[in-house]
Order: structure tokens, then sequence, then C-alpha cells
């Protein structure tokens, strides 16, 4: 079960690698964000894998919730922010 888990964690490493180059090489803001919230979602399962992994799931989970709600604050932040005021 352990190569399962180590398996998933390169291949989510491998999209969040793709999700960076995406937001170096697209000229569009919009996409840009979205590749940005999009590598939030991968490193939440990042975490929680890597729990799995080590075996201390409950502290793993905490941190991934935190880490989730930050990331969640902050879109909801620029969302407002690039909305404008109306």
């Amino acid at each position: 079960m352990q190569t399962v888990f180590r398996i998933l964690f390169v291949g989510l490493i491998a999209i969040a690698v793709a999700m960076v180059f995406f937001i170096l090489h697209k000229k569009n803001l919009f996409d840009r964000l979205n590749a940005l919230f999009s590598i939030n979602t991968v490193i939440v399962l990042l975490i929680i894998t890597v729990g799995f992994i080590d075996g201390r799931m409950d502290m793993y989970i905490d941190i991934a919730i935190s880490y989730a709600i930050l990331g969640f604050v902050t879109t909801v932040i620029l969302a407002k922010y690039m909305g404008g005021r109306r």
C-alpha cells in the first residue's frame, strides 16, 4: 500500500510542476490565477498523501485543513479584488 501512495505522491508533484509551467507561460491573468488555485488543491492532496506515507494521518490532516482554509480565504479575497466594486 505504501508504493501506491508513493506513486500518487510523484504524480501529484508532476501535476504541480506542470501547473507552475502553465503559470509562467500563460499571458492571461485569470488563467494564471486558476492554475495557482489548482496548485493549492494539489498541495492539500500532497499533505494528505504524506500523512498516509508517514503513518501519522491525524497530524497531517490538521495541517491540510488549515492550508485549505487559508487557500479558500485567499481565493475569496483575490476574487473580490479582481471583480472590483459593484
